[in-house]
């Protein structure tokens, strides 16, 4: 179902600052150039200024939901649960809450007295222009992304697959890895000491890490009070380990395939049933990174 389908997770604070500008603009010159619902009216009185007020009101109301909302609905907001229907939603509410703002700044600008009808039609028809284009726009973007990164993994799995010799004899010899590693956290006597071929991926859990290895051929975890920096600090040394997303530290020695959806490339590791995301920013140097690490055997 289309509505269920992987979609690229919250953007960062300066590319939600771009998007609301940018949201705020286009409100202020589509006012501009066409003058929609009668506002350049004989006793309503039509400035640019007022053109801009309508536009500073989408570009704060566009901000606010962008900041405030994730921070009242963290689980609805998580990255990896994103997906085309709560795109739909959120930006329908956003075309649905600047138009009572847009609204309210023409009872202000020209003390115009709405009954329930005129209410309901000033808020249908304002929503209505805006989250059709939206809707198109979304599922567009959906298949764009989805079949670009979808293209770009099935490229990478041919060089993991022929580098770790799946498709083709093995050429290149595993890559020395140090024997161990000493993970340590933030509270006394608490370390982790680990094979390096036998750690996964390390994951960050609010004030702590986990760490997922392997103990006696089977996938276990040990959480450390730490952060993510801390840890990626400890294995700068060993490139294999790569921070591949905000969130994630994940052994590229153990990737035994490379999906991809919309959101981006997705790791899989062996003996992991959980995949791992790599943040868009990093597609380039993951597809430079992919296969040049001999993969774990046990």
């Amino acid at each position: 179902m289309i509505l269920t389908q992987p979609f690229p997770g919250y953007v960062s604070s300066s590319k939600i600052i771009r998007f609301t500008l940018l949201a705020g603009f286009v409100v202020f010159l589509i006012l501009i150039l066409f003058r929609p619902f009668g506002i350049d009216g004989p006793h309503n009185n039509f400035t640019v200024w007022h053109a801009l007020l309508y536009g500073l009101g989408t570009f704060v109301t566009a901000s606010l939901n962008a900041y405030v909302l994730p921070l009242l609905f963290r689980k609805f907001f998580l990255e990896e649960r994103w997906n085309v229907g709560k795109e739909l939603v959120l930006m329908s509410w956003q075309v649905v809450s600047i138009s009572f703002i847009n609204l309210g700044i023409t009872r202000l600008l020209y003390a115009v007295d709405f009954t329930l009808a005129g209410l309901l039609n000033f808020l249908w028809i304002t929503a209505a222009v805006g989250i059709f284009p939206v809707a198109i726009i979304i599922l567009l973007k959906q298949q764009i992304l989805y079949r670009r990164y979808a293209h770009s993994a099935a490229e990478l799995e041919k060089k993991l697959q022929y580098k770790t010799g799946i498709t083709e004899p093995r050429k290149t010899k595993p890559v020395q890895l140090p024997e161990t590693i000493l993970l340590e956290g933030n509270n006394q006597h608490e370390s982790l000491q680990l094979a390096i071929t036998d750690i996964r991926f390390i994951n960050a859990a609010d004030n702590y890490i986990k760490v997922h290895y392997l103990e006696a051929g089977k996938p276990v975890q040990t959480v450390l009070r730490s952060t993510l920096k801390k840890a990626q600090s400890l294995l700068e040394d060993h490139p294999q380990l790569f921070r591949c997303h905000r969130a994630y530290i994940v052994n590229l020695a153990a990737v035994s395939h490379i999906s991809g959806n919309a959101q981006g490339f997705k790791l899989h590791l062996r003996d992991i049933p959980e995949p791992i995301p790599v943040s868009r920013n990093l597609n380039d140097e993951i597809a430079l990174l992919i296969g040049q690490y001999a993969p774990v055997s046990h």
